[in-house]
């Protein structure tokens, strides 16, 4: 078992390096576009563009998601590796979760704080960014930190594209020596150690978060 652990360490490096970099793309993205939507009139074009974005990101499998950029995108003339294949996957699937993210977010700041910046001669877009953003951020630093995690899970449906991450390296050696149970064993340990880290780091940031109080808890 500890020859397998040792050779499922590059790709388990491959599969940190496409969810790290998918979430560094994705998250100014979405969080971009979650604050824009919350800041807009429902029934906008420019709203319904962004709804319609995450009704169909939630509404598909991943799967689905990853066929289209690896059959659709060389239709259009533009030839990327396989490695970047993946990342834009990843980033197109995870913005739109991250688009809500922001949106609740910036949401669930109470009404009055932008009164009360508008009060002192600020407009919308002054506001968001001095009062409401660094309010909102201490609600969204956990399910962005959550959203890493499950890009590192949906990382492991890129093997159908024969990108060789962790999961694809892990049917690799069960198909050449038919050691289902350990490699089995070994891919979900790896997996488990890598998310539960993940989820210790977002429970500290979540924590200095919550011990800065601010304003958020004001009314």
């Amino acid at each position: 078992m500890f020859d397998v652990l040792v050779r499922l360490i590059p790709p388990l490096g491959l599969t940190i390096a496409l969810s790290l970099t998918a979430l560094l793309i994705a998250t100014p993205i979405g969080l971009g576009l979650g604050m824009l939507r919350a800041t807009l009139t429902d029934g906008s074009i420019a709203a319904r563009i962004l709804d319609l974005y995450v009704f169909v990101v939630r509404g598909t499998p991943i799967l689905i998601q990853i066929f289209a950029v690896y059959f659709l995108l060389p239709m259009t003339g533009l030839k990327l590796p396989l490695f970047w294949m993946g990342v834009l996957a990843l980033v197109f699937n995870s913005a739109g979760y991250q688009i809500e993210i922001a949106r609740a977010g910036v949401n669930s700041v109470p009404r009055g704080q932008w009164e009360a910046a508008a009060a002192i001669g600020f407009n919308r877009s002054q506001s968001l960014l001095t009062f409401i953003l660094p309010q909102a951020a201490r609600r969204m630093a956990g399910p962005v930190m959550n959203e890493l995690s499950q890009l590192i899970k949906a990382s492991s449906v890129l093997s159908v594209i024969t990108l060789y991450e962790l999961h694809k390296a892990s049917e690799a050696i069960i198909s050449a020596n038919f050691r289902f149970v350990e490699v089995l064993i070994v891919e979900g340990f790896w997996y488990f150690v890598f998310v539960y880290t993940l989820v210790i780091i977002a429970q500290r940031i979540e924590g200095r978060f919550s011990a800065s109080g601010g304003l958020a808890e004001q009314r």
